[in-house]
């Protein structure tokens, strides 16, 4: 089961990075370099005996409950109205993949707000190549989000995507299909809250 996560986390990863963020419509754009690991500060501190804890991002301006801390991956990325970088942490446990990334876009990009929610859950899945089974608009802490589930053979992914001022935020938990992990994901998206400065 480890070695099947290390896989998932590569390809959910590379998706991620990679297709959920950048848009069919944009021009072609080269990495500036290859994803490097960074050293953001954090702090996370134990929640309780389940051995989760709270992972607090400065840069990225948010808290979430995870079951170990993340691993950091950005890329930065050139494109005709200038650079955007990606952010991502990964996260795992015995069954799950859990993810959290968001966008930084320079400020000559202007984008429709609706556009890029449903461009990153329309990428994400064909990143995945997996098939959309639910999406419904939803508002989480106040800000208008997409929630939505998709599937691959032997994975089901419910993630939400929302933008806070510019910033598109998506989380995403790739649970086994055939278990119930309502649980984990319930307590991985409730927990997660952005703190603006």
């Amino acid at each position: 089961m480890k070695r099947f996560l290390a896989i998932a986390i590569i390809t959910v990863g590379t998706s991620f990075t990679i297709s959920a963020q950048e848009h069919t419509s944009r021009p072609p754009s080269t990495p500036s370099n290859t994803p490097v690991r960074t050293n953001t500060p954090a702090r996370t501190t134990p929640v309780d005996n389940s051995g989760w804890v709270q992972f607090n991002s400065e840069e990225g301006r948010f808290s979430v409950l995870v079951p170990e801390i993340p691993e950091e991956k950005s890329e930065t990325k050139n494109s005709s109205p200038g650079p955007y970088t990606t952010h991502m942490f990964v996260a795992k446990d015995m069954n799950n993949v859990y993810l959290v990334g968001w966008v930084d876009y320079d400020s000559r990009f202007n984008f429709n707000r609706q556009a890029e929610l449903e461009a990153n859950r329309d990428n994400f899945v064909r990143g995945l190549k997996a098939r959309l089974m639910t999406t419904r608009p939803t508002i989480i802490d106040g800000y208008s989000a997409i929630e939505f589930t998709a599937e691959t053979g032997d994975r089901i992914f419910t993630s939400r995507v929302f933008i806070v001022g510019r910033r598109p935020y998506q989380i995403v938990i790739g649970t086994p299909k055939g278990i119930n992990h309502s649980a984990y994901v319930n307590r991985f998206f409730n927990s997660f809250k952005v703190n603006l400065p």
